[in-house]
């Protein structure tokens, strides 16, 4: 009697397993992909680079100003008095001080404007993976460069570029 109802456990056990795993429909994308060919990608690019470029001219300029005063500093110490000098180089020291945080800034700047770039992009690239995943009845869906093996069928790529309006 104990094997027989053994038995029956493991069948309903191997049988629950089977119904739960076909029921389960897998999907690959190249989120990468149509990222890199999303108009509104290129032009967050764009844009992160004008922003990345004032920032470096800004910083540059900056930088030349501190050189030029500190070069007029050594040719003109000649003439000034020692308190003069060290009221000078504390200035100096003051200033590349706060060069170096000014470039810890820029940094912290870029990554948050890339971040309000790119945000609404991504989540507008998840939510048309979301919905053509849906449309064709898959529950997962895995990142393409991920996965070693997958039949070529689960690839919904196309699909996601075709419901974005990318050719």
């Amino acid at each position: 009697m104990k094997k027989s109802i053994t038995a029956v456990c493991i069948l309903l056990c191997v049988c629950s397993s089977k119904i739960s795993i076909a029921q389960s429909k897998v999907a690959v994308v190249s989120v990468e992909d149509i990222f890199g060919m999303m108009p509104e990608a290129k032009k967050a690019d764009s844009l992160l680079m004008v922003f990345q470029k004032e920032l470096a001219d800004n910083y540059a300029y900056m930088q030349k100003e501190l050189s030029a005063d500190i070069e007029k500093f050594y040719i003109d110490s000649v003439n000034m008095t020692l308190s003069l000098k060290n009221i000078k180089k504390t200035d100096f020291q003051n200033r590349i001080s706060s060069l170096s945080g000014k470039e810890q800034q820029n940094n912290s700047a870029i990554d948050a404007e890339r971040e309000k770039l790119v945000k609404p992009i991504r989540e507008k690239l998840i939510k048309a993976v979301q919905d053509v995943a849906k449309e064709n009845g898959y529950t997962h869906v895995a990142y393409k460069d991920q996965m070693i093996v997958y039949p070529p069928g689960d690839d919904i790529t196309d699909k996601v570029k075709k419901k974005l309006g990318i050719k």
